[in-house]
């Protein structure tokens, strides 16, 4: 399952949906939602993990991921920052 931090812009959550198509995951929209709240749908899902792109002056910066519990316990698990190479290269690509 892939999302974004709240208030993101159009430039992260297009980069989430991406991300999500090309790892035959969900995107979902994240709204108002808590992390706990946002755990609670990945379990009942069935999702094992969220993928959360975070931003850092309007642009995607750190994609983070969070556990989640048959419990519906939930635990930050991991952060990686985004190549900013392969989001630049997103926004130059030509779509018909």
């Amino acid at each position: 399952m892939f999302t974004t931090s709240r208030y993101a812009s159009a430039d992260t959550r297009k980069l989430a949906k991406k991300m999500a198509k090309e790892n035959s995951e969900q995107y979902i929209s994240r709204g108002k939602r808590t992390i706990a709240g946002l755990a609670q749908l990945a379990r009942r899902e069935g999702e094992e993990n969220i993928h959360m792109i975070e931003e850092e002056d309007d642009k995607p910066a750190l994609l983070v991921t969070i556990s989640v519990k048959e419990t519906g316990e939930w635990k930050w698990t991991g952060e990686e920052h985004i190549d900013k190479k392969r989001d630049e290269s997103d926004e130059n690509q030509v779509h018909d």
